[in-house]
């Protein structure tokens, strides 16, 4: 792969652990209000549908960071295939440092006000900015998330038409709502946040569940969050996702674990009378961190314990969630069949990857 390196002299902005390829040449005075980072790794087959899903957006206002994390495949060809068309588009190329580590380094040079960040392998509806943008201005709020779309990898027809609708939380509430995940989701991708907010709350780097251990924080510095109540953001199910494949090893059970504690103290601290949101968070991701805890190839005395606490939590505390009208059903009815039977809950768990393509916990 042929690569143009950026000059010798050129102040390294990002850390001496990352191999800047180069940064294309954007107008100096180009200072956009949204940045929009992806991340790419291996991302040949999806990225150009992700890329021209942006460049159609009805809000032009906007540079995209494209971020190849090592990628040994075309990825990187298919950047600068791009950024040369487009100048609002920044190539950053560097070593294999996983989606924290991208997304971090993507933050890090953007310009932009705000940072979205969209998975290379998601779509986007053309009025994605457009929805965000008007629910931030409009509400006068800190912080907009979108409704999310799951689909299954290969559906046809993602993209929908729908009308904008928006509401508004103060921070209690929008605490509760991710909490809950009715509607605001824990995920990084589909919010509008401020620039420095990341910069202040960079992703934990080297362990997974990265969206756990961070958007807790942003909800706690946002007084008001607006919620888009329209499925602008397409989250496409693939079997070989973090939460999809089949084994896992046991640091990634660890790194859960971790995540959801953090969360849940960083919440209960601000928030002690929400005892039961945090039930449905804790319940729902305890209930994933048991099926990932049996998909370890080897089962240590840590995560031994660490089932054990899971189970005992859930078997304690299950009704709290369960009796809680604001979880979704789903998360509810998949309580109730885990309290009857772990071992029934894991088999159900494992017809709906082979029905969905992904773990459905």
């Amino acid at each position: 792969m042929k690569r143009k390196f950026a000059d010798k002299n050129e102040k390294n902005v990002i850390g001496r652990d990352i191999r800047v390829v180069s940064i294309n040449n954007t107008v100096e005075d180009f200072n956009p209000l949204v940045s929009i980072v992806v991340p790419a790794y291996n991302a040949e087959d999806t990225l150009k549908n992700t890329v021209e899903d942006i460049l159609s957006q009805t809000f032009n206002d906007f540079e995209l960071i494209l971020v190849n994390d090592g990628s040994t495949d075309k990825t990187e060809i298919i950047c600068r295939e791009y950024s040369d068309k487009d100048n609002r588009i920044v190539v950053l190329s560097q070593k294999n440092g996983g989606l924290s580590n991208a997304r971090n380094n993507g933050t890090k040079i953007a310009k932009g006000q705000y940072i979205t960040y969209i998975d290379a392998d998601d779509r986007v509806e053309s009025y994605y900015l457009e929805y965000l943008i008007r629910a931030l201005k409009e509400n006068d709020v800190d912080m907009v998330c979108g409704r999310t779309n799951r689909v299954k990898e290969g559906d046809s027809d993602i993209l929908k038409n729908e009308t904008y609708r928006a509401e508004v939380f103060n921070k209690k509430e929008a605490v509760c709502e991710m909490l809950t995940g009715k509607k605001i989701t824990v995920g990084p991708c589909n919010r509008l946040v401020p620039r420095a907010w990341y910069i202040e709350n960079p992703f934990l780097e080297g362990k997974k569940y990265e969206d756990l251990s961070n958007s807790y924080k942003l909800h706690l510095k946002a007084s008001s969050v607006a919620f888009v109540d329209a499925n602008i953001y397409h989250y496409v199910m693939r079997g070989g996702s973090i939460t999809g494949s089949k084994i896992i090893k046991s640091q990634q059970c660890m790194d859960y674990y971790e995540a959801i504690n953090m969360c849940v103290k960083g919440v209960l601290k601000e928030f002690p009378d929400i005892i039961d949101d945090v039930s449905v968070l804790k319940a729902r991701d305890y209930m994933s961190l048991y099926l990932n805890i049996n998909r370890c190839s080897e089962k240590n005395e840590k995560l031994r314990i660490m089932e054990s606490v899971v189970l005992k939590w859930i078997k304690k505390y299950w009704k709290y969630a369960f009796k809680n009208k604001k979880a979704p059903i789903n998360v509810r009815l998949r309580l109730l069949l885990f309290r009857i039977n772990p071992l029934l809950y894991r088999m159900f768990y494992y017809v709906g990857i082979r029905i969905k393509g992904k773990a459905i916990a």
